[in-house]
């Protein structure tokens, strides 16, 4: 019998834990909760006063049952025998029971399901299920009244006094099991719901289990060990109830918390319960005094210490093998990074997002950015912030094999919306940056084309009077060189005017070209200037920009041969192999700082045109380099640059 009374002792203790949580969770539902407002929550738990009123009356119930309990356990006698107000309190509240069952199970099944149609018949049908509450209402709370006054001789006392009790007991709850088994039957005939079938036969089970028991302890007067078990099985209905619904229905979204708390509260009397029975003798041991607390919690410690251990031992059993999770919080981070990170675009990282999601919580979630729109009745729906203001709702979806998300899961649903919002935050400002980029490399673009436009206008004049003056002075020695040099200027400059508005030329065509200005510029210097082409291309030619050849020839004229007295020598070699052109210009003049007249930041306008040239077009990936090569004598500068993919 003292087993019975602790085990009972512990099931009381936890349904005083679970339905206290219940009750507070359900308030805390007033308020937005998980980023959710009140109104929808509260819409799609569908919690009403009865329902709290149910919850804070089992609190009640199972507080006052523990407290009757505990006290025979402690201090002697039987529970529910004295006529004390503990036990009073406790005989009274079970003839509350029976009515607000009817009415929760009415409200479930009726009202919470009626059919929209306009006209009389609904009303008139909910009816005939609301006056057996209504009848109920009067007649349980009635039989209680009459019971306590006959325990205190307010009036005549039935007799056998005990067994009427338990009649009437049967009775109620008798008469509650079957409206309750009938309005269930006759909704479960409308549910196609496998889930809402599973619970209906649980249900229906449970109300046949309580009928049994109810008419079975009213039948059995003595207080046998069965009649004693019996008792204390029907006190336990609620909690039976709650459990069943919960795990059938997943009704309220934070069961998952009642549930585990409540199995800590347990593992945690059974794990201190089992360290006193083995400290029990130690702890008798110790002296007497105002030490032995202290000592007595020293002996206690290792059991004390193992509760974190069973907390996360239950914990995630709990969630493996009854809520249906595979991921830690950890984990699921992890989890979505990984299918973020690689992400280059919004519209990828939101299906990538969603399909991690969908793993991580077995259901269905949508993402909307922003001022987007959910889809009306979506299951349950949070909300986070981006860096800069922005707003992320993750809407979850039902469906056939979706599972209810409950509180733990829409808090990890709010973490991971976090972490999304960080990386769309981080892709935005990618994409910001290269916006940016590109307006600043279209801004050099457009300089350095107005500064090659301007190049030429300062180029042709020059050149022009140069090759004049050399074309002058060979008509009279050497007319047929004359010619040439004629001929040639003349096809530097028609190919000047043809690229005058093209910003990329066939690179043979620039090679034609460069030949061109390099015979001008021998016939203008004559025998004291030799000029060497060495060029390796393929066919067809690449494209590259245009003049950036002529503009390093140029450099190393005027800056390099001209600058010198005696022989002067132009290299030109040219190689494109591996995805990659290398232009270089090679001349014997004085380099910078040997009398080579150069800008003070060393680097003239040519120059600096072609490196902002190059940086608009390539980006970090092409440079220009002027190098002396002292030991050889040779000024080199030097274009490398990937091969383009424009059309010339």
């Amino acid at each position: 019998m003292t087993a019975v009374s602790l085990a009972f002792l512990v099931v009381c203790m936890f349904g005083s834990f679970a339905y206290g949580s219940a009750t507070l969770m359900t308030l805390r539902q007033a308020s937005p909760v998980w980023g959710l407002k009140a109104g929808r929550q509260a819409a799609r738990t569908g919690l009403d006063g009865i329902s709290l009123t149910m919850f804070v009356v089992c609190t009640i119930w199972f507080a006052l049952n523990a407290a009757a309990e505990f006290r025979p356990l402690a201090f002697g006698g039987r529970p529910y025998e004295s006529s004390s107000l503990l036990d009073l309190s406790v005989f009274a509240l079970s003839f509350v029971f029976p009515p607000l069952i009817m009415h929760v199970v009415y409200r479930e099944h009726v009202r919470g399901h009626e059919p929209s149609t306009a006209g009389p018949s609904p009303g008139t049908e909910s009816a005939w299920w609301r006056w057996p509450i209504g009848a109920m209402y009067v007649i349980s709370p009635g039989a209680g009244l009459f019971l306590i006054g006959a325990a205190f001789d307010l009036w005549a006392r039935p007799e056998p006094f005990g067994r009427t009790i338990g009649v009437t007991f049967g009775v109620l709850f008798t008469a509650t099991s079957l409206y309750s088994t009938i309005v269930t039957l006759r909704r479960r005939a409308h549910e196609t719901s496998k889930r809402k079938h599973r619970l209906g036969n649980a249900m229906l089970s449970l109300f046949f289990l309580l009928t049994v028991v109810f008419l079975t302890a009213a039948m059995l007067e003595d207080r046998t060990l069965l009649v004693e078990i019996f008792q204390r099985i029907s006190r336990s209905a609620p909690i039976l109830f709650l459990a069943v619904a919960m795990y059938f229905e997943n009704r309220f979204e934070f069961y998952d918390l009642v549930i585990k708390r409540g199995l800590m509260l347990v593992t945690m009397i059974v794990a201190l319960g089992l360290g006193f029975a083995v400290a029990q003798p130690f702890i008798e041991a110790l002296p007497v005094g105002p030490l032995r607390p202290w000592l007595a919690a020293v002996v206690l410690a290792p059991p004390a210490m193992l509760l974190p251990w069973l907390w996360r031992t239950l914990s995630s059993g709990l969630d493996r093998l009854w809520f249906g999770r595979e991921f830690t919080a950890v984990d699921a981070v992890k989890h979505l990074l990984g299918a973020m990170q690689p992400a280059t675009s919004e519209s990828t990282l939101v299906t990538e997002a969603e399909r991690r999601l969908a793993e991580i919580f077995t259901a269905p979630i949508t993402i909307h950015l922003d001022e987007a729109t959910a889809p009306d009745g979506p299951v349950a729906e949070v909300e986070a912030s981006t860096p800069s203001g922005g707003r992320v709702r993750f809407a979850v979806r039902g469906g056939p094999s979706a599972r209810r998300l409950l509180s733990e899961d829409l808090l990890m649903l709010r973490s991971l919306a976090s972490v999304f919002g960080f990386m769309l935050e981080t892709i935005r400002l990618q994409h910001k940056r290269q916006e940016q980029e590109l307006v600043a490399q279209e801004l050099r673009l457009q300089t350095s084309r107005s500064e090659l436009k301007a190049l030429r206008a300062q180029i042709n004049p020059h050149f022009l009077f140069n090759a004049l003056n050399a074309i002058a002075s060979l008509i009279h020695t050497d007319p047929g060189r004359a010619d040439e040099a004629v001929e040639q200027l003349a096809e530097v400059f028609r190919y000047t005017l043809r690229r005058s508005d093209s910003e990329w030329a066939p690179l043979d065509q620039e090679l034609a070209f460069a030949r061109a200005y390099l015979d001008v510029e021998r016939a203008r210097f004559g025998p004291r200037l030799t000029c060497v082409v060495d060029a390796a291309i393929a066919s067809p030619a690449p494209p590259v920009p245009s003049m950036l050849l002529q503009t390093l020839i140029e450099n190393a004229v005027k800056h390099g041969v001209s600058q010198t007295r005696g022989p002067g020598r132009i290299e030109v070699v040219v190689r494109a192999a591996g995805g990659e052109i290398r232009l270089e210009v090679r001349d014997n003049g004085p380099g910078p700082g040997r009398g080579r007249s150069l800008p003070s930041d060393g680097e003239g306008f040519g120059l600096r045109s072609v490196r902002e040239r190059l940086a608009g077009h390539f980006g970090d990936r092409a440079a220009l380099a002027l190098i002396r090569d002292e030991e050889a004598g040779v000024t080199i500068a030097r274009i490398t640059m990937p091969m383009a993919r424009v059309a010339a």
